[in-house]
């Protein structure tokens, strides 16, 4: 899904390189440079449902065949009450292989 491909997690080099440059800023005496911690995919299903509870949440993607149903079925009724979207995709592991490769 091109849809995720900006939101892969930050590498090592690119964490380290946005540290650096925030210390170097600080070292020189000028005013902290406000770099936001990037956003990036979040998955678990403990993990998503606090978000989504809490209303952190953007946009949920659920795939359709999770096995056990039961486990993701009141997913989608959490979100419309707490009026974040969410999607169905069409296999876990396609949703899988293309969010963070």
């Amino acid at each position: 899904f091109k849809l995720l491909n900006k939101y892969k997690p930050e590498t090592a080099a690119e964490k380290k390189l946005r540290i650096k440059k925030e210390a170097e800023a600080k070292a020189a005496g000028q005013a902290p440079v406000a770099t936001a911690k990037p956003s990036n995919v979040k998955f678990g299903l403990k993990h998503v449902t606090s978000l989504v509870e809490s209303k952190k949440a953007s946009l949920v993607v659920i795939a359709h065949d999770v096995d056990p149903i039961e486990l993701v079925m009141w997913l989608p009724a959490l979100c419309k009450q707490q009026d974040i979207p969410y999607c169905i995709v069409k296999g876990k592991a396609r949703l899988g292989c293309r969010s963070l490769a």
